[in-house]
């Protein structure tokens, strides 16, 4: 259940479940809104943003000093507000990257089914938006820097968790399918419990990401 960068690496990796498959009927969810100002892109914006994902980790392999440009970092956060949004899109190894976009593969979708795409990029970049802001405010060291969707991720699960608590999720390697909710609450106490423990990964971005997800489904839900 650990895959991050040790603390040698300039790069501090958020982290989220291990392998994960989601049992969920993909044909629930929102209803199509012909007005949508999202258009053809409309029911597809999960899958548009994995592509980004994935072609920005191209990128950081193949451009110098691409990662260094877009990774948020507290210290230099008001000289570079955009890193809030653009450290989402970066990951600090193959298998930070490939894990996350395997969670989200099995996630994201989901929720723009059911609430549709205009919310879903909401709680998508204002979860990974938060989990930046929560990080900073929270690190001992305002010069290591974060990386990942992770935060974004957590968010993302916890709207599920509120909106669809009985979807049922495998974990590896347990053989019997757990509600989600009851795995939003075991990584939330996780990440709680290893705050400050300096295994290189920002829990306090999850936490942050994962609260606001909570408080956005409840919004939902009421609504």
């Amino acid at each position: 259940m650990h895959w991050c960068v040790g603390l040698e690496d300039y790069k501090r990796e958020e982290k989220v479940a291990p392998a994960i498959e989601v049992e969920a009927d993909h044909r629930s969810g929102g209803k199509k809104n012909v007005t949508n100002p999202l258009g053809i892109l409309s029911g597809n914006c999960s899958y548009l943003l994995l592509v980004l994902i994935s072609v920005s980790y191209v990128l950081q392999l193949l451009i110098p000093g691409y990662t260094e440009h877009l990774m948020l970092v507290p210290a230099f956060l008001r000289e570079r507000p955009w890193t809030l949004v653009t450290h989402i899109f970066l990951h600090g190894s193959l298998m930070h990257f490939l894990i996350n976009m395997l969670v989200f593969f099995f996630f994201a979708p989901t929720l723009e089914r059911k609430i549709g795409s205009v919310k879903f990029l909401l709680i998508f970049f204002l979860s990974g938006i938060v989990a930046g802001i929560g990080w900073s405010l929270t690190t001992a060291n305002p010069l290591i820097p974060v990386v990942g969707a992770s935060g974004a991720i957590c968010g993302i699960m916890a709207t599920l968790a509120v909106l669809m608590p009985k979807m049922k999720v495998y974990i590896f390697p347990i053989p019997i399918p757990l509600d989600i909710w009851i795995v939003v609450i075991f990584f939330a106490v996780y990440d709680f419990l290893m705050v400050g423990s300096g295994d290189a990964v920002a829990h306090t971005a999850h936490l942050s990401g994962l609260f606001f997800g909570l408080f956005a489904g409840m919004y939902l839900k009421r609504s």
